[in-house]
């Protein structure tokens, strides 16, 4: 049953490493756009969100070369980098 089960999880995790990362893809876009369009901010948040497309734009990149991983890694950082450049935004 073990192995059952650990067959399953390097399945789930090769399928994963050979196919584009659509989902984060698409979060990464969406928490990007979500940030530029709250009112402009401190310095440091715009440096945050030029920083996040810049890594979707790498993310990308990485797709045309098929490193799907790669990808999916540096999808998720812009995401978490555009979530953070609102969260810089939003403080008074």
């Amino acid at each position: 049953m073990k192995f059952v089960s650990l067959l399953a999880v390097l399945l789930l995790f090769a399928a994963c490493a050979t196919s584009p990362p659509v989902q984060e893809m698409a979060a990464a876009r969406s928490a990007i756009q979500m940030a530029k369009e709250l009112p402009n901010g401190a310095i440091k948040a715009k440096k945050m969100l030029k920083s996040a497309e810049q890594a979707l734009g790498e993310a990308a990149a990485a797709i045309k070369q098929e490193r799907y991983e790669y990808a999916r890694q540096l999808a998720v950082a812009a995401k978490r980098k555009a979530q953070k450049a609102a969260k810089l935004k939003n403080k008074p």
